[in-house]
């Protein structure tokens, strides 16, 4: 996986260290977070690259987890949609 982050990130650090030069900062700062957004730009570019997609197996719940009725809960009538039709109000 390093030799998919370390490429774009030396070039993302690059160009935010000399971004960070023109817009005043100091050298040291200038270069640690240059580094930062190198890394963090880097990292983001080889998962976007990797192959991968939805997993294709469901996650199969507990029985426990499956029994459990939301209307139970505290707040559990406002997590789902009522099943009881509403009428509409009375005008005075």
């Amino acid at each position: 996986m390093a030799d998919k982050i370390i490429p774009p990130a030396l070039k993302i650090w690059l160009a935010f260290l000399f971004l960070f030069l023109l817009l005043d900062y100091g050298i040291v700062p200038s270069i640690l977070l240059g580094a930062l957004a190198g890394f963090a730009g880097g990292t983001i570019r080889a998962w976007w690259t990797t192959p991968g997609g939805e997993p294709t197996t469901t996650l199969e719940l507990p029985a426990s987890l499956r029994q459990l009725n939301p209307r139970r809960l505290p707040l559990g009538n406002l997590l789902g949609r009522r099943s009881t039709q509403r009428l509409p109000r009375a005008r005075r």
